[in-house]
């Protein structure tokens, strides 16, 4: 006899409403628990690591040294950030676009290319840094001589291990990763600590430091990867080609994107004093943990995306994009809301009394990193679907606004200029890219494009 005949109430199981919640749950668990969110989760050990590794480090060094020194050892890391900025445009991105869709010995080949070309930019750059270097001591430069002949080491060793750490992330090796980056975070917190114990008082501490630890991971990632690379059969200019095909936007995006923010903290430095880039680096340091999700984003979900794309077509990303979104907003709002709230005790506790006074810019630097965090999912699926000369004019827009404002900012406001101006580059590129993002989202799909998206949410269901 049916429910409703004999007056009682529906089943629970037949009720299309309970049957619907405890579908949107699972569905809801899947996207968190799945392998795709697994290996996320993983990603984001191994970026926090990282973070809690140049943590730890910035409050060994600005404890032990004068503002002044602080500021030299954090303007040497923002140039080695420059260098990364050639590794990703012309080695990294390509890679972990291009190798994903590669199989078997074509793609040892091209892993093998791509490692050849690596080391020579290493090379290169670390030459031409330990020359200028020593010429600005030689002119009489005591401390951006010494910082930037410093940047040898870690510019030689960081970036290969960088490139083989990134290998494993193209290999859905992320675990291998996880490992060297806890074997040369290890190396680099013991070498700070012994210098710093037998009195160095130089900002190049930190930086050799980075240069020691980054040798312990490569020597590892090369024992992991002994059995990848190719001795024979690898055409270099083919793969330079393809890089370059692949890379010249992102290449120019990346530098112009390092001008049109990273490159505030130098200028500051020139422009105002050591010290006070010194002060910007105690306040960034305080909301490190975004840099990991960041990084995590950038170097895991890059090639996921690139796959997705092939699989899932374009419906594939747009979800996968969301999901990022998603998972890593709420922690993003946490770290900024907990940042400002207790910015003061937070600088007292890490850093002693000496840039208390500069807790009020904690809510320009708050306002900075979430402008930061608004468009960088949305800046990897452009990198995964190719789209990245919006991301080099995102930055060449922001450039122009450091080159005018951005100065006068520094010049008017000191430290405070500099977070602003950061802040105001972050929101065009923002405005930038989700423009281009948006209008992809809204053009026209042909009939395959259609086909694709039409199986994409059901090929991301039993993906996660």
């Amino acid at each position: 006899m049916g429910a409703g005949v004999a007056g009682l109430p529906p089943l629970p199981g037949n009720d299309p409403s309970s049957a619907a919640a405890p579908g949107r749950w699972r569905r809801a668990g899947r996207i968190l628990s799945g392998e795709v969110a697994r290996k996320g989760y993983l990603s984001g050990l191994d970026q926090a690591l990282i973070s809690l590794t140049n943590f730890t480090a910035s409050i060994l060094l600005a404890r032990a040294l004068t503002p002044t020194q602080f500021g030299a050892y954090g303007v040497g890391f923002l140039l080695l950030y420059l260098g990364r900025a050639f590794q990703e445009g012309l080695i990294v991105q390509p890679m972990t676009s291009l190798a994903p869709g590669m199989q078997g010995d074509a793609k040892r080949r091209y892993l093998t290319g791509s490692g050849a070309l690596q080391v020579g930019l290493a090379a290169g750059e670390a030459a031409a840094c330990a020359a200028l270097g020593w010429l600005l001591t030689r002119w009489g430069n005591t401390v951006a001589g010494p910082t930037l002949f410093a940047l040898w080491l870690p510019l030689l060793l960081a970036q290969p291990q960088e490139y083989v750490r990134r290998v494993f992330y193209t290999l859905d090796l992320v675990s291998f990763a996880v490992l060297n980056t806890f074997v040369s975070s290890l190396v680099r917190l013991a070498v700070t600590v012994w210098l710093l114990t037998a009195g160095s008082d130089s900002g190049t501490v930190g930086l050799v430091a980075i240069g020691c630890g980054a040798s312990a991971g490569l020597l590892l990632g090369l024992i992991e990867t002994r059995r990848l690379w190719l001795r024979r059969g690898v055409d270099l200019a083919a793969t330079w080609r393809m890089n370059w095909g692949f890379g010249r936007w992102v290449l120019g995006s990346t530098v112009a994107n390092w001008i049109a923010i990273d490159v505030y903290p130098v200028l500051t430095a020139g422009l105002v004093s050591f010290a006070a880039t010194g002060a910007y680096r105690a306040l960034q340091n305080i909301v490190a943990p975004i840099h990991s999700l960041l990084r995590a984003m950038d170097t895991y979900f890059t090639p996921r995306l690139a796959e997705r794309r092939r699989i899932a077509g374009p419906t594939g990303v747009d979800l996968m994009v969301r999901r990022m979104f998603l998972v890593t907003g709420p922690p993003v709002a946490l770290v900024l809301i907990v940042a400002v709230a207790f910015a003061e005790p937070l600088l007292r506790l890490l850093y002693g009394p000496t840039y208390v006074e500069y807790a009020g810019g904690m809510r320009l630097m708050a306002a900075f990193y979430a402008l930061l965090y608004s468009f960088w999912p949305i800046q990897s699926a452009l990198k995964a679907l190719e789209r990245t000369r919006a991301i080099f004019l995102g930055s060449l827009g922001a450039t122009i606004a450091m080159a005018t404002v951005g100065v006068w900012a520094i010049l008017r406001m000191g430290v405070y200029g500099t977070i602003a101006g950061q802040a105001l580059s972050a929101a065009i590129l923002s405005l930038v890219l989700w423009s281009s993002w948006l209008r992809w989202r809204h053009a026209p799909r042909n009939g395959a494009g259609a086909s694709a998206a039409a199986g994409a949410e059901h090929s991301e269901a039993r993906s996660v």
